[in-house]
């Protein structure tokens, strides 16, 4: 039997002066969520950097950046270190650069997005992670949290590790309040959306193809059944996951400047935007990017659904 009172610890810390060179990552909690210092996002990358972050981020699973003003192009730039740009999901896009989405929360809209996460879980091929920058930010509040799945799936039990590798479930956005705000925009966008986005399945485990991490694969917001199960069964052990994963050894929150920047994997992690902070406005821009070897998108979500340049009275799901 496992000693799970050691379960939620991290054996070996990763060698940071052995492995990096170019950048310094402090990782916030153990082997996850790393502050990275002394790199200018605004100026080009070198071969050098350019490798030691894609490594951070297998590393750490979320990176951070001092507040820099990044342009629209250095912001896709930065996606592009870690993979092709990404199609995105159904928020409004900035209107010079349609691979850039804006998520935009003030008194009319309040946030929306407080509930946990990974960013497109209902595609196929969902995005490999996601950059965003936060070009203004309320005086109070307004954090992001992190969750490492990679962690939260280590400290199971060896028993429920492996009956979850044999699992897979079903995705979909329709289980989440997209619903509500593809309505908002029109029937016929909501309509081509239900056509044109069906539900996939993916494992309830994860192997991550870069870094070989195991990593729970199911979230509160968009997984809507464990497959090949009862009803009962599905339910009860999507509830004891998507509790599990909220534990707060798992978890970063991280206080944002403006125009701070963070990256992370989609696959590893999972997040939380904290709505505590209505009716101060909060501005974020938003880059998906896809597995490196995988071509980027020529369509985005938006556009595929007939939705781009239509405007929702609304925010996400309100």
């Amino acid at each position: 039997m496992s000693d799970y009172k050691k379960a939620k610890s991290v054996e070996q810390l990763i060698p940071i002066e052995e492995r990096y060179r170019h950048i310094r990552p402090r990782p916030q909690l153990p082997n996850f969520a790393a502050h990275i210092d002394g790199v200018d996002l605004t100026r080009p990358f070198s071969d050098a950097v350019r490798a030691e972050l894609y490594q951070a981020l297998l590393d750490f699973e979320v990176l951070f950046f001092a507040p820099q003003e990044l342009t629209p192009e250095q912001h896709l730039e930065l996606a592009a270190v870690f993979g092709p740009v990404a199609q995105g999901a159904y928020f409004p896009r900035k209107d010079s650069h349609p691979q850039i989405e804006v998520l935009a929360t003030d008194a009319d809209h309040p946030a929306s997005v407080d509930h946990w996460h990974s960013d497109l879980s209902w595609l196929e091929n969902p995005p490999a992670g996601t950059v965003i920058q936060l070009t203004e930010v309320p005086e109070v509040g307004g954090d992001t949290a992190w969750a490492s799945m990679s962690k939260a799936f280590a400290a199971l039990s060896p028993g429920l590790r492996d009956y979850l590798r044999g699992l897979d479930a079903t995705h979909t956005w329709e289980t989440s309040q997209w619903r509500n705000y593809l309505a908002n925009l029109g029937e016929e966008v909501l309509i081509n959306s239900i056509r044109q986005f069906k539900p996939v399945v993916h494992p309830v485990v994860l192997k991550h193809p870069e870094s070989g991490k195991e990593l729970l694969f199911v979230n509160e917001t968009f997984t809507r059944q464990i497959n090949g199960v009862s009803a009962l069964e599905s339910r009860e052990i999507l509830r004891l996951l998507t509790s599990w994963v909220k534990q707060p050894e798992f978890i970063y929150t991280h206080k944002w400047q403006a125009n701070g920047i963070a990256v992370w994997d989609n696959r590893s992690t999972q997040h939380y935007a904290l709505a505590d902070y209505w009716p101060q406005r909060r501005l974020n821009h938003r880059v998906t990017f896809n597995a490196r070897g995988r071509a980027g998108e020529i369509d985005n979500t938006l556009a595929a659904v007939g939705g781009l340049g239509v405007t929702s009275k609304v925010a996400y799901g309100y």
